[in-house]
């Protein structure tokens, strides 16, 4: 299938096929932020593998921004040096690796023994941690934006290849795009553009750090599936306002903390998620859990239909990730124009070596069954990895 693993280029950016390991919560940092031997021994595995660009999950900006004790940082120069041997590791086995960059906002879990401020762009309640986020000032919005090219910066120098902005999942950006959770009526709100204005001086500071030779990426909602949230009919222009600025491929996803089941379809993983909860506590995610199963239940490719409404009106490459688990269908895709790269997360998660495993002609799908526990477990703060299998070489 020459189609997936062809080399292409993104803005300079050489790759050796269209496989993309979407970015994932790994719990692999130390309590500040550093990468560690496991996050090295994480993605030596991927680009032995044949993954053609990985995506580093979840750096945050600043301290505020972070959602979980283990999770990567980009807040500090400290980063650069302890990343380098990653970034250089990677490229040794002919990958190449992008960072993600995000603030958590209104889902930046409370850390015990820790202050930080939970900021959003209105203070609307988070239900899966009970918390009341507080209302983004204007010095708190442009200081951050600041933070978002700093850690841009950092990228570069640490040997990264691309950056990606998180604007998905309902973490600060998603949010601020969000009718849901952004009820400003300044100029941070309101309308579609209002509600994009964040992203765009977010995008904009990334760009002049970095220039215009190093790609940048985005990560995007394209719905919430949650009640007066984003839709395609608010989501699609801001990819189409993306693309006229500038960016250089954009990744789609969908869900929000309150329904995290839609961006990770599959299995409900209830008993890992209310482990050491109270019965109310159980009884409420339990129910939840179900619910979302229900509603929004597993298939292949969950996120192609709104791929193939979006890709023909985008100038840019468009990366598609979302229950893609067999290679004739990933061809497919490719061949039939609804998407430029297919990004994977689960599936790479339990078997790095997929693509070399496709490249060598099997036609086998990923063994990955959706049970989605390796999040449910990451979500609890332990290591991602997956739980089906014992192999760690």
């Amino acid at each position: 299938m020459p189609e997936l693993f062809e080399p292409t280029i993104i803005n300079g950016m050489e790759l050796k096929n269209r496989i993309v390991k979407s970015a994932t919560l790994e719990n692999m940092a130390t309590l500040g932020g550093l990468p560690t031997e496991s996050t090295l021994k994480f993605y030596r595995r991927l680009a032995k593998g044949g993954t053609g660009l990985i995506i580093a999950g979840y750096a945050y900006v600043n301290k505020d921004g972070r959602s979980y004790p283990l999770q990567n940082g980009a807040h500090t120069d400290a980063i650069i040096e302890r990343w380098r041997p990653v970034t250089e590791t990677v490229h040794e086995h002919g990958s190449k690796i992008a960072m993600q960059i995000v603030h958590g906002g209104r889902q930046t879990k409370p850390l015990p023994l820790e202050k930080h401020l939970q900021l959003a762009p209105s203070a609307v309640p988070n239900m899966v941690y009970f918390t009341r986020p507080k209302r983004m000032s204007e010095e708190q919005i442009w200081q951050t934006i600041s933070d978002f090219a700093d850690a841009a910066g950092r990228a570069v120098k640490a040997g990264f290849d691309a950056v990606q902005i998180h604007a998905a999942h309902g973490y600060l950006i998603s949010s601020f795009l969000s009718p849901v959770t952004n009820r400003r009526k300044d100029a941070w709100g309101g309308s579609i553009k209002g509600r994009f204005r964040f992203l765009e001086e977010v995008y904009k500071a990334v760009r002049s750090r970095v220039g215009e030779d190093f790609p940048v990426l985005a990560k995007l909602n394209i719905i919430d599936f949650v009640p007066f949230g984003l839709t395609p009919g608010n989501s699609f222009p801001v990819a189409q306002f993306l693309a006229e600025l500038g960016l250089d491929a954009l990744e789609i996803s969908g869900g929000i903390a309150e329904t995290a089941l839609g961006m990770c379809r599959g299995d409900s993983p209830a008993k890992v998620i209310t482990r050491n909860k109270s019965l109310p506590g159980r009884l409420y995610f339990t129910l939840s859990l179900a619910g979302m199963k229900a509603m929004l239940p597993f298939r292949e490719n969950y996120y192609l239909d709104y791929a193939k409404r979006l890709k023909p009106t985008l100038n840019i490459p468009l990366i598609l990730v979302g229950g893609i688990r067999n290679p004739m269908a990933a061809r497919d895709i490719l061949r039939s124009g609804h998407a430029d790269f297919i990004s994977l997360a689960r599936p790479l998660v339990r078997e790095p070596s997929l693509p070399n495993k496709w490249l060598k002609g099997s036609m086998e799908s990923a063994s990955c069954t959706s049970c989605n526990r390796c999040l449910g477990e990451a979500e609890q703060g332990n290591i991602l990895r997956c739980h089906l299998t014992n192999d760690e070489a």
